[in-house]
């Protein structure tokens, strides 16, 4: 994803944007893609960055979009008015014929303005989405995180309208797990909202993000390691498979939480719940 302000310098790209969705994007759920369906096919995607309480690291938004996506920072257009937010988006895309903004959008300071404001500033056409609502619930970023900080990878996804996913760099464990319990595979995150700590029936995919990629169900754990040395890991186990891990990087994909984070009084214990965990896994996941 680019910065906005380098079309300054793509003169020849910024003229064929004729449609643009404004808004933070952080999670590209169910109420994005709605804004993203009024865009025409020369239409471009702006999101206004912040610094922290993303859902989606920005590196990885644009694989979730069709279109181009470039951001701004939010203090570049924190203080301008409605006339001067159109004037600045004008100055970049000069060919710019439509606006998609959700209900709820506002910019200028203070977020003084309203979508309204852009149907007397702007002389093109703007959209304005309705509220997206799933199980009678507004769709929003709030309350996607919300529910993965409580665990509720099923409701979340059905907002996002994809499994929930993290992705990061694989990286090597404590070893016990492949010399007395199950072998795992052990991810960094990168800089994604964890789900809340406790064991998970899931997939991973290995190496680089892409559609094609095969998943592996899996059984995943997040939080620290109670029973052994304390320490914060994020590893998963591959259900009834055993493959020869030989990329540097993973995703893993949340499809339901199966139990809390909790402490085993030693291995036998903590192996005889992993393998029940395992078993629920296959339950929910449906793999025979």
């Amino acid at each position: 994803m680019q910065s906005f302000l380098s079309l300054v310098k793509n003169s020849k790209f910024a003229k064929n944007i004729t449609s643009l969705a404004l808004g933070k994007f952080d999670g590209l759920h169910l109420g994005h893609q709605a804004l993203f369906k009024e865009l025409d096919e020369n239409g471009a995607i702006l999101c206004i960055e912040q610094e922290n309480g993303v859902l989606l690291p920005k590196k990885y938004r644009s694989f979730y979009a069709k279109y181009p996506m470039f951001y701004i920072a939010l203090d570049i257009i924190r203080n301008k008015s409605d006339k001067e937010f159109v004037a600045f988006l004008q100055s970049v895309l000069p060919n710019l014929r439509r606006i998609v903004v959700g209900y709820d959008f506002r910019f200028g300071k203070d977020r003084f303005y309203y979508p309204f404001d852009l149907l007397q500033s702007f002389k093109g056409e703007v959209v304005v989405v309705n509220e997206v609502l799933c199980k009678k619930l507004s769709v929003h970023s709030g309350l996607i995180k919300e529910l993965l900080l409580n665990g509720n990878v099923k409701q979340a996804s059905k907002f996002l309208g994809r499994l929930y996913e993290i992705r990061g760099e694989i990286i090597k464990g404590q070893g016990l797990g492949k010399r007395e319990l199950y072998a795992t595979i052990n991810l960094q995150n990168d800089g994604f909202l964890l789900p809340q700590e406790g064991v998970y029936a899931g997939f991973i995919q290995l190496g680089e993000q892409k559609l094609e990629s095969k998943k592996y169900p899996a059984v995943i754990f997040i939080g620290n390691r109670l029973s052994t040395d304390k320490s914060f890991s994020i590893e998963g186990h591959l259900l009834g498979i055993e493959v020869e891990v030989k990329e540097s990087e993973a995703g893993f994909y949340f499809a339901k939480k199966i139990r809390n984070n909790r402490k085993f009084d030693n291995l036998e214990s903590l192996k005889k719940q992993i393998s029940c965990d395992i078993n629920e896994a296959y339950k929910i996941l449906k793999v025979k």
